[in-house]
């Protein structure tokens, strides 16, 4: 493939749906800007950012075979960076939600402007813990307000390990689809892509 020479996105596909390594290499040189621009807009983090595109340019060239009846490069390309920013939001989201708690607590005692916003997540964590079944919240205040292992609520409780980790994962779950389904759509922005 020589340089020179203008190739169309579709052009590009074919080529390196064959192995074409020159072409590969056009093709990161088009497009790497504008996919780190859109997964910089979403993630806030430049790193993961560019680890988007990476994984993006490294998807494309294991399925390389395939490229050649993609009709629509662009949207085939943005379409993969969009579902892997959005993959990568849902990592964020299912870091343990004392993480994120804990994290936008700290903020607040930084910027004392957005004490309301801080005041409206906890309370909706609030009625959210007081949702679950009453062995699932104690279980869960145990181990995030008292910092209790697993063993040590086991122990406590008279129950096994394995059920205060199905009981975890099952609240943990719960506030996070409660919180994500009820918090206001600026405030879900600013509790989970904060800066």
């Amino acid at each position: 493939m020589s340089n020179g020479t203008l190739y169309t996105p579709n052009q590009l596909f074919l080529q390196i749906a064959e192995g074409d390594e020159a072409a590969f290499t056009l093709l990161m040189d088009k497009y790497w800007n504008l996919l780190y621009s859109q997964s910089l807009a979403y993630l806030k983090d430049k790193f993961k950012a560019q680890d988007i595109v990476q994984e993006v340019f490294l998807a494309i060239w294991k399925n390389r075979e395939k490229l050649g009846s993609v009709e629509s490069p662009d949207d085939y390309l943005f379409i993969i960076a969009r579902n892997k920013i959005f993959n990568e939001v849902r990592k964020k989201i299912a870091q343990p939600l004392t993480d994120n708690i804990q994290q936008y607590y700290a903020e607040q005692y930084l910027q004392p402007d957005r004490q309301f916003d801080h005041n409206e997540v906890n309370t909706l964590i609030q009625t959210a813990i007081s949702q679950l079944p009453p062995q699932r919240k104690r279980i869960f205040e145990m181990s995030r307000n008292e910092g209790l292992t697993y063993e040590a609520i086991a122990a406590q409780l008279g129950i096994s390990r394995e059920t205060v980790k199905v009981q975890m994962v099952k609240a943990l779950s719960f506030l996070r689809i409660y919180i994500r389904t009820h918090i206001p759509f600026y405030l879900f922005l600013k509790f989970f892509f904060n800066e």
